[in-house]
């Protein structure tokens, strides 16, 4: 068991574990909503704090709570004109069905993925979409690389034990 990963049981290791993050970028990608799927919000930004990788914000006049993530938005201007709109109103496109509860925000926050302010739009869907995208093929390429990496040992392995003489591996008596 100290040498695992040098074995058989690791080069299939190895194998699965690629195959399980190309398997991972292809559900991020699925999952992400479409634009018919949005639903708007608008108000004035009452509340706002940063932390754990997002901007957590509510707007007045909204039951709601909503929630920038830092991994949607690249450049940070969808954050900046939140942080800077409490003058004006802004309108966020969000999906209904995403909801968050971090534990160390008390409620339910539901992920933006646009958001204007005063009606000139910061940022779109795709610019959003392409974000995430890219922050995804973090996974898909090391997803490649661990599963060629993998299947190249399991198949030299292969071939060892193939090309390697029978009585070899009996067992003396």
């Amino acid at each position: 068991m100290k040498n695992w990963f040098v074995s058989q049981r690791g080069a299939y290791f190895f194998l699965l574990l690629g195959i399980g993050l190309m398997l991972l970028f292809v559900a991020l990608e699925r999952h992400f909503p479409r634009a018919d799927q949005l639903e708007t919000a608008s108000g004035r930004v009452t509340w706002s704090r940063a932390a754990q990788g997002g901007l957590y914000f509510t707007l007045g006049g909204e039951e709601r709570q909503f929630v920038v993530f830092v991994k949607g938005d690249a450049d940070q201007r969808l954050r900046l004109a939140i942080q800077d709109a409490e003058a004006y109103p802004i309108k966020v496109r969000f999906h209904p069905e995403q909801v968050s509860s971090p534990s160390f925000v008390p409620g339910r926050f539901y992920a933006v993925y646009g958001v204007s302010v005063g009606g000139k739009e910061v940022s779109s869907l795709a610019v959003v979409q392409g974000s995430y995208r890219r922050d995804n093929l973090v996974a898909l390429a090391m997803g490649v690389l661990f599963a060629a990496y993998g299947g190249r040992r399991v198949w030299n392995l292969r071939n060892a034990v193939a090309g390697a003489p029978a009585d070899r591996y009996r067992r003396p008596r």
